[in-house]
């Protein structure tokens, strides 16, 4: 086993943890978009996702870069809006906005990831 830096993954058994957390991130988002492409439920776990693969796409942006499809985040996106189209009315009037505008947000940030 070898040891190259003093970082948490520097040696090599943790050098592909973060890889390792992007890819059940992306998993879990491919999950989550396929349960929200039918459904009406006005909560969703999706913006939570993003935000935690936000979180260690920070830490590993190399990792990120090669792991995120530009054309994934753009198809998670459109998930997003295009459930907020059918549910929006049934969010209560206070969150409305919040909702969407952290969405906004995310995705913008988002999208600076990947290839």
């Amino acid at each position: 086993m070898k040891i190259f830096s003093t970082a948490p993954e520097g040696n090599e058994l943790a050098q592909y943890v973060g890889v390792d957390y992007i890819k059940f991130s992306i998993s879990t988002i491919e999950s989550v978009t396929d349960w929200m492409k039918n459904n009406d439920n006005i909560a969703q776990p999706l913006l939570a996702n993003i935000e935690l693969l936000l979180m260690i796409s920070h830490k590993y942006t190399t990792d990120a870069n090669l792991l995120l499809e530009k054309r994934k985040i753009q198809e998670w996106k459109q998930v997003f809006y295009d459930w907020f189209a059918r549910c929006e009315s049934k969010i209560p009037a206070k969150f409305r906005d919040g909702i969407k505008e952290n969405g906004d947000e995310l995705f913008k940030e988002l999208e600076q990831y990947g290839h």
